[in-house]
């Protein structure tokens, strides 16, 4: 009996012994997963709402959120435009420069660039792509003009020496499927934007950063809708949320190669705040207002209205239901973005009409 005890004393020692020591190994185990997973997520986290809150780019970016600008045309400062595919942003510049009274360009039969230099200087108070041309890129984003100080870099070269302005960025934005169909059918026709650089942390994208969606040689024109949204490296997916976020907070487009929740959130919210920042910005679907908005905060008029001229051509496009929820859904940082830019664009068309009633 004595002998049975021992054992069964000893079994009893063993099993706790064996569970204790699967207890052990399933804290140290825990420790680690949240040691490499889940605590450089929170601290990744904790790092670009910094950044972001700090707004700690190499050019100085206005902060207008809650304030209305005071642009002085006879001063230093310049109205950069950020110009995104296929939201309006050919028919605004050509506004800026041919249609606008108040400081006007200079600009000549068959010449698509115009000069916008100040009365007393023949520095630039506009920086387009009707004006300076894409000294920063074809379709340069938020990254390559502000992050990486194109912009600043841009305009004292052509002084000849470094200069403190004040730089008033300005874009436009669009329904999110609208314009994803819309460029669609624009590189149907043709179009590629293979010579945009995307540079980003100074250095544009390699191929191995940004594979392209089709043969260079070849091109994308009669592209399928198909063949268009099955690419995962397209970048007229949230092409709005990207141009207008800091994507050096997301490892540039490593977001695209490696997509995750956390990087989505952080760019999101980056491109949130600097529209927030911006001076002005249009909604295509919303012309009259747009042109309303930017001409009170500017304190310039067009002689045109542009709601006639801002017509799209790809109206006709023909979709189904499923082809639709799919765009959208793949599309869903845009229309986080859009249905924000919305809130914010009436808060400030009242904010200018409050003003206007004050002033009566």
């Amino acid at each position: 009996m004595k002998t049975i005890g021992i054992c069964s004393l000893r079994g009893w020692r063993g099993v706790l012994g064996r569970n204790l020591f699967v207890f052990v190994a399933i804290l140290f185990v825990a420790s680690i997963v949240y040691l490499y997973i889940d605590f450089p997520l929170k601290l990744n986290s904790n790092v670009w709402q910094d950044e972001l809150q700090s707004n700690n780019f190499k050019e100085p970016v206005q902060n207008f959120n809650g304030a209305t600008p005071r642009f002085n045309k006879t001063s230093n400062d310049v109205l950069v435009f950020v110009h995104i595919q296929k939201t309006a942003g050919t028919t605004f510049e050509k506004f800026l420069v041919r249609y606008q009274e108040n400081l006007p360009c200079k600009c000549m039969a068959h010449k698509k660039r115009c000069n916008c230099g100040r009365n007393s200087s023949n520095e630039t108070w506009l920086f387009s792509r009707y004006s300076t041309g894409w000294v920063c890129g074809l379709h340069a984003d938020f990254t390559e003009l502000v992050v990486n100080s194109c912009v600043q870099r841009v305009l004292d070269k052509q002084a000849g020496y470094n200069k403190k302005r004040n730089y008033f960025y300005t874009t436009f934005l669009r329904n999110p499927t609208d314009r994803f169909i819309s460029e669609f059918r624009h590189v149907q026709r043709g179009a590629t934007w293979i010579s945009s650089k995307h540079i980003c942390d100074g250095k544009p994208a390699s191929v191995n950063d940004l594979p392209t969606c089709f043969d260079p040689r070849i091109g994308w024109e009669g592209v399928s809708l198909e063949e268009f949204i099955s690419c995962p490296y397209n970048l007229a997916f949230n092409r709005q949320t990207r141009m207008l976020a800091n994507l050096s907070l997301v490892g540039c487009y490593e977001h695209l190669r490696k997509p995750s929740y956390e990087q989505d959130k952080i760019m999101i919210e980056s491109a949130k705040q600097n529209l927030r920042n911006m001076a002005f910005f249009g909604i295509k679907e919303r012309m009259d207002d747009s042109q309303f908005y930017f001409e009170n905060t500017f304190d310039m008029k067009f002689s045109r209205k542009m709601s006639v001229w801002g017509k799209s051509k790809s109206n006709d496009t023909v979709l189904t239901d499923a082809q639709l929820a799919f765009i959208q859904n793949l599309n869903k940082l845009d229309w986080e973005l859009y249905e924000y830019a919305l809130q914010l664009f009436d808060e400030r068309i009242e904010q200018v009409r409050r003003q206007q009633r004050m002033r009566a």
